[in-house]
């Protein structure tokens, strides 16, 4: 049980980069809302929630999707009850510091527009 609160805790980082960013680009840009429902159905699929990377040749590529990384470190967690490598600990922790500090240079870059322009 305790082993589920750092990926918890890197996914809530994670979310609240995705969630700066995305308030920061809706002000200026209103399609944001239905780019992102395209983007997050492309994600999903592109994610391996339904079927096995391990037949693919390219499944190192599935890395570099945030969202995989995190479902594969929870299924190792939940299903396989083994620790994620050191390599799943670090991804986790990266994707959610650059998403964070990414979301953070946009909010704060445009933060003081935000009243102006509506």
């Amino acid at each position: 049980m305790f082993l589920l609160v750092y990926p918890i805790a890197c996914l809530l980082i994670f979310n609240i980069g995705v969630g700066m960013i995305l308030s920061a680009l809706f002000v200026f840009f209103r399609d944001v809302r239905y780019l992102y429902d395209v983007f997050l159905t492309l994600i999903t699929y592109m994610s391996a929630i339904f079927y096995s990377v391990d037949k693919y040749w390219f499944k190192n590529f599935f890395l570099l999707n945030p969202v995989y990384v995190y479902i594969k470190y929870f299924r190792t967690i939940v299903i396989d009850a083994k620790i994620p490598s050191l390599q799943y600990h670090g991804l986790c922790l990266l994707y959610a510091a650059v998403v964070i500090l990414f979301g953070m240079r946009i909010y704060k870059k445009y933060n003081h527009q935000f009243l102006y322009y509506l």
